[in-house]
């Protein structure tokens, strides 16, 4: 009875057998056919985990097939880049990137598995709209968004592609994220939208990967939601435990640090978990700020968000006076959500000190910043009450995000 092969001595006995039986050249289907094709099979698999064949050497395989069709260095360039760039990679000295493996694979017939490095491996396809020399590369990198990488930032940003299109392929099944103007962004920001793609698409991939146990009912967030979050404002570690709440609600808090030039506060969307998301950037590390961009997108959520309806908001409020009328909807509820109306005093504009500020926070059950963040909103006048709004109390919450 013949068993899976352990050692060397069992495979070269096994080989000889199989040979013995060759040479009878027995009929399929026969006894001694069987033997011969079960041993061909334990035989195959012994030598397929110690005796693996490598592939060709990808560099080796585009001087071949150089040689062996004709084609100079020059005329490489003309396929993958300049001659400097050809050199290079000839050389060693620059890696192959999946645009030259496509030139190549195209116009040299190079197996894509070559020159991948990798059995069955194919070419990924071109991703709709997308210049990846565009993405901030180097501010990424210093921001660690490729944990696993090993290499240079002169080599991350010569393998632009390969580094940040495992982010959008993680993410795109979930939110559909190309062409790149589908973010619902205001002209006079002036946002990258290439840095706001791999922003976006960094805040979800960690919705994704890590999925939450709880499926949001949205029947559920009432009154009753509101008030117990907002009762955490009072905490000192309200932020966290704001985000240990919605988590227990079924909807994703997320913190991602802003990318330059995308000007962002504040994003929500749903993803296929069925769960809402929720990301942050903190870029204004302030009480005041924190608890009206969350309020400002649960608004969002309740009032222009439907059930699997992947579009998303993302807010930049510095400029209110441009706020189309979805995001004055969410501003009017982040507002009457962090003090009733019923509760507001307009007499606070003209006459307010911290002891009055304090007795309304109080009375309402919501941190003091609270209040005095919206008198500084209505009088438009940011250099007062300085002292109450939580200046550097939020970021300090989150130290993996924000580490020193």
């Amino acid at each position: 009875m013949f068993k899976l092969i352990k050692s060397e001595k069992q495979y070269e006995e096994y080989l000889n057998i199989a040979e013995t039986l060759l040479d009878l050249d027995p009929e399929p289907g026969s006894n001694k056919g069987d033997k011969l094709e079960l041993l061909t099979l334990l035989i195959e698999k012994y030598e397929d985990e110690h005796y693996p064949i490598d592939f060709p050497d990808p560099i080796e395989a585009v001087k071949f097939h150089m040689e062996h069709q004709g084609i100079t260095q020059k005329e490489l360039a003309s396929y993958i880049g300049s001659p400097s760039k050809v050199s290079e990679v000839l050389n060693r000295k620059r890696p192959l990137t999946l645009k030259m493996i496509r030139a190549l694979n195209t116009h040299l017939n190079i197996p894509a598995e070559i020159l991948l490095g990798k059995e069955g491996e194919t070419i990924p396809t071109k991703f709709t709209d997308i210049d990846w020399n565009k993405f901030p590369i180097i501010e990424m990198f210093n921001k660690n968004y490729f944990p696993d990488f090993e290499g240079t930032k002169y080599k991350a940003k010569v393998l632009a592609e390969e580094l940040v299109r495992p982010l959008l392929e993680i993410t795109k099944p979930y939110l559909e994220m190309v062409p790149l103007n589908r973010q619902h962004i205001r002209s006079v920001s002036e946002a990258d939208p290439y840095a706001l793609l791999v922003w976006h698409a960094k805040a979800l991939e960690k919705a994704v990967t890590k999925p939450l146990d709880t499926k949001f009912k949205a029947n559920l967030i009432n009154e009753k939601f509101i008030k117990d979050l907002l009762t955490l404002s009072r905490k000192k570690n309200g932020s966290v435990l704001a985000k240990n709440f919605l988590k227990s609600y079924g909807i994703h808090l997320i913190i991602e640090p802003k990318l330059k030039h995308t000007h962002i506060d504040g994003s929500v969307f749903w993803n296929k978990s069925e769960n809402p998301v929720i990301i942050m950037t903190l870029r204004h590390d302030r009480l005041d700020n924190f608890w009206f961009t969350l309020l400002h997108e649960i608004g969002h959520l309740l009032l222009h968000l439907t059930y699997k309806d992947y579009d998303n908001f993302v807010d930049d409020l510095q400029y209110f006076d441009k706020l189309d009328y979805l995001e004055k909807e969410a501003d009017k509820f982040a507002s009457e959500a962090l003090i009733p109306p019923h509760f507001w005093r307009n007499d606070l504009l003209t006459d307010f000190n911290t002891e009055k500020i304090t007795s309304l926070a109080e009375s309402i059950g919501v941190h003091t910043a609270i209040v005095a963040g919206r008198i500084r909103w209505e009088k438009k006048d940011y250099r007062i009450l300085s002292r109450l709004i939580g200046n550097g109390k939020v970021k300090v919450q989150f130290p993996l995000e924000f580490p020193n």
